[in-house]
């Protein structure tokens, strides 16, 4: 019997352990490891989530402005911790069921989800950028970082890399205009159509 006893008392303990270390295992797998952010695999996993829901939902990308000059100038350590800052004002900004995640570099996304049309998604974008053009300390240094903010609304049905892909092209639109805004939705549509782009 006692023999017994510590036997299933040890097999829980094994049990137990094995079950955090998966979630542990799990965490890391969704996670930055730099800011603490969702990662790319993260924002998959939400998208999938919301993919069978009805209506639109909305997808931002955000991109830091002369982030390279930073590195260049005060290092990569320094650079690290500007991101750090930024992942922490734009973690700060998002709504509940919002999710805010660090791509690669200094790209970083924020899933809106369920958006009621682009003026919402457009309202919550400038709302971001606000957050994002408040400064930021690192190392003592007073800093703004400035970045260019793009926007896509479809579909919730719509791949994600699909999203990502209009998201990233009305990004790039705003940096070109070298402006911390978002353009109105029918402006980026003409803009695109002008140049033979695609619509978002």
């Amino acid at each position: 019997m006692f023999a017994e006893i510590t036997l299933a008392v040890g097999t829980t303990g094994w049990a137990s352990i094995a079950t955090t270390a998966a979630m542990l295992y799990r965490r890391r797998l969704h996670t930055d490891t730099l800011t603490g952010l969702g990662n790319r695999t993260a924002l998959h996993r939400t998208a999938r989530r919301e993919r069978f829901t009805c209506g639109l939902v909305g997808l931002l990308m955000v991109d830091l402005d002369q982030f390279k000059a930073i590195n260049d100038t005060h290092g990569h350590p320094f650079g690290n911790k500007v991101l750090a800052a930024v992942a922490a004002q734009l973690d700060d900004a998002t709504h509940p069921g919002e999710r805010a995640v660090r791509l690669h570099g200094d790209e970083f996304a924020v899933w809106l989800g369920p958006v009621s049309g682009s003026t919402a998604a457009e309202h919550r974008a400038d709302q971001l950028a606000e957050a994002l053009a408040e400064p930021i300390w690192v190392d003592g240094q007073r800093l703004t970082a400035l970045g260019s903010v793009g926007l896509a609304v479809a579909p919730a049905a719509t791949d994600l890399a699909e999203l990502l892909g209009h998201a990233d092209a009305h990004m790039y639109e705003i940096k070109a205009n070298r402006r911390l805004t978002v353009l109105p939705t029918g402006q980026a549509q003409r803009n695109r159509d002008t140049h033979g782009g695609t619509a978002a």
